[in-house]
């Protein structure tokens, strides 16, 4: 089998509040990803998704975060690694695509040009070897013609095409794992698909690791490879795509499918009443269990453990034997 691109052991992450105060925001995570595979973390906002990517690349100070457990990559545990380390991998062995493209790209200056920048920053290419490289990648997230796009600014183009170019970007360097941190949000249903499909074909092409991350488990029912899903800090359920999609075994998992609308009426289910707990305010044992219609009394007395199911493994002490909704 092959070594992970990206291990992830054991962590947790605190957020440093000002008078000593530490809150844990992320409680002993634990996944793998191969190379080539797919995996997608789902999770509402507040369940400490997005601070998980932050914490592999290293983007907010010590003085803000405390990271504990480890994140290995090419050898190296990047949650306590210097930033002579981190530097030369980000962007180049890890990259990452965000929300909202226009935020990382420069109106000012064309997409040629951007991703020009992109390649020189690391050395790796020049002159005309940049120039078909660049060429190459447009192809590869789909524009017919690249290179109208590259003499094109960021502004004349849909929410659609700049988030190709930041697919293309993000793997200008050819890095090993590519961090998607809800990268389709603002965009309709079809380039949602569209812009998934691409990310999971490059992922198969260039054997690349993908983490995306979504708070729509429906989303990614055509790509992931594997999914885990994190609720107050803490994994739920962890296993492969398909199995959990359309067999849920922790209620919260089946919650948020509940959650999606029905493909052929468009109408939702109930959802979730509530909302995520506070992290300065954890309730003991499970952290759904406020919000669960299947909570027993034992729920809610001591930390639930993760038990190992033939195909996957849940943190509930009576999971689901019901398939997910159509």
């Amino acid at each position: 089998m092959a070594e992970p691109i990206l291990s992830i052991d054991r962590l947790s992450i605190h957020v440093r509040a000002g008078g000593g105060v530490r809150l844990k925001i992320v409680d002993d995570i634990s996944f793998d990803i191969l190379p080539g595979q797919f995996f997608a973390l789902i999770g509402e906002s507040g369940s400490g998704k997005s601070m998980i990517a932050r914490a592999i690349m290293r983007l907010m100070p010590d003085e803000v975060l405390d990271l504990r457990g480890e994140i290995r990559f090419g050898g190296h545990d990047l949650a306590h690694a210097g930033e002579e380390l981190l530097r030369p991998l980000r962007g180049s062995e890890i990259s990452m695509i965000f929300q909202e493209p226009m935020s990382s790209l420069d109106p000012l200056m064309t997409i040629e040009r951007q991703l020009s920048e992109a390649v020189e920053a690391h050395g790796k290419r020049k002159g005309a070897a940049m120039r078909a490289h660049i060429i190459d990648l447009l192809t590869r997230v789909r524009f017919r013609n690249p290179e109208q796009i590259m003499r094109s600014y960021p502004h004349e183009l849909s929410g659609g095409m700049r988030q190709r170019v930041m697919i293309a970007s993000a793997l200008i360097n050819e890095p090993k794992l590519l961090i998607a941190d809800e990268p389709t949000t603002a965009l309709d249903v079809t380039i949602q698909a569209q812009v998934l499909d691409i990310i999971a074909s490059l992922a198969r092409d260039y054997g690349l690791a993908v983490l995306f991350i979504s708070h729509d488990l429906s989303l990614v029912y055509e790509n992931a490879d594997e999914i885990a899903v994190l609720y107050g800090g803490m994994l739920m359920e962890r296993g492969p795509a398909r199995a959990i999609i359309e067999a849920p075994a922790h209620p919260y998992t089946s919650a948020l499918l509940a959650c999606v609308p029905r493909r052929r009426t468009g109408a939702r289910q109930e959802g979730i009443e509530g909302a995520v707990p506070s992290v300065s305010d954890w309730p003991p044992g499970c952290r759904f269990a406020a919000r669960c219609a299947w909570r027993q009394p034992q729920c809610t007395q001591h930390e639930i453990a993760f038990l190992d199911l033939p195909d996957r493994r849940v943190r509930c002490v009576a999971p689901l034997r019901e398939s997910a909704p159509a």
